[in-house]
């Protein structure tokens, strides 16, 4: 969660779009384009807003996740029943080891602690636990969130304040193409280039300065942005 008001936001980028007294855009329309800038952000680079959280597991080997994610980046630890109590790490494996292992996984014994969990792609707001869980007790999980919506300028933006530059050059993008047969697309297209320079930056500053590469180098160059 950031600091920076919605409404401070949308001064700046009035300020760089010469519209300080919101005659070509309004302050609603811009707006718009700062809770458009926060979920490309998010789905761009889901780690921007990331949030971790304890959640309460159901019956059974598959889990939803809460209802503001939309996907799965880690599930830590086990929580106890009261959400309260850490316990035993969880760690992921490949479904395809745990099907040769047990092939009937999904209907052996439910128990409270979880030992494994695993993620399918193309069900983005679920995973799977193994054992299959009891629905008595509590993990400790990582996930991306899609940011709520601001409605006032009152309110702070969810993604961190070292985001502003980003959200600054998506919102000054999105308000000139509109203007794009006047003269706007050129600008536009510069703003755009910008936002997608820092996403680029962001995601080699994250690979550069991340301590789990010591162990495990990244096994593909994948670059946030827009085109």
């Amino acid at each position: 969660m950031g600091t920076i008001t919605a409404g401070a936001m949308i001064d700046r980028a009035a300020q760089l779009l010469y519209d300080q007294t919101n005659i070509k855009w309004s302050r609603t329309e811009l707006l718009e384009h700062l809770n458009s800038g926060q979920r490309v952000i998010t789905l761009t680079s889901p780690t921007s807003n990331n949030t971790v959280a304890v959640m309460q597991l159901v019956i059974g080997a598959r889990q939803s996740l809460p209802s503001d994610g939309w996907l799965l980046l880690d599930v830590i630890r086990n929580m106890g029943t009261d959400g309260l109590t850490p316990g035993r790490s969880v760690r992921v494996i490949s479904r395809k080891l745990l099907e040769a292992f047990d092939p009937d996984w999904q209907t052996s014994t439910k128990k409270a602690v979880v030992q494994s969990y695993w993620f399918d792609l193309q069900d983005q707001t679920a995973f799977f636990v193994y054992p299959p869980a009891d629905g008595t007790s509590r993990i400790e999980i990582n996930y991306s969130a899609t940011p709520p919506a601001l409605t006032s300028e009152a309110q702070t933006i969810s993604l961190r304040d070292v985001m502003d530059s980003a959200l600054l050059n998506w919102m000054c993008f999105r308000a000139l193409s509109k203007t794009a047969e006047f003269g706007g697309a050129e600008l536009g297209a510069a703003y755009l280039g910008a936002f997608n320079a820092i996403m680029g930056s962001k995601y080699t500053a994250e690979q550069a300065n991340n301590p789990n590469f010591g162990l495990f180098p990244p096994s593909a160059d994948v670059k946030g942005g827009v085109s």
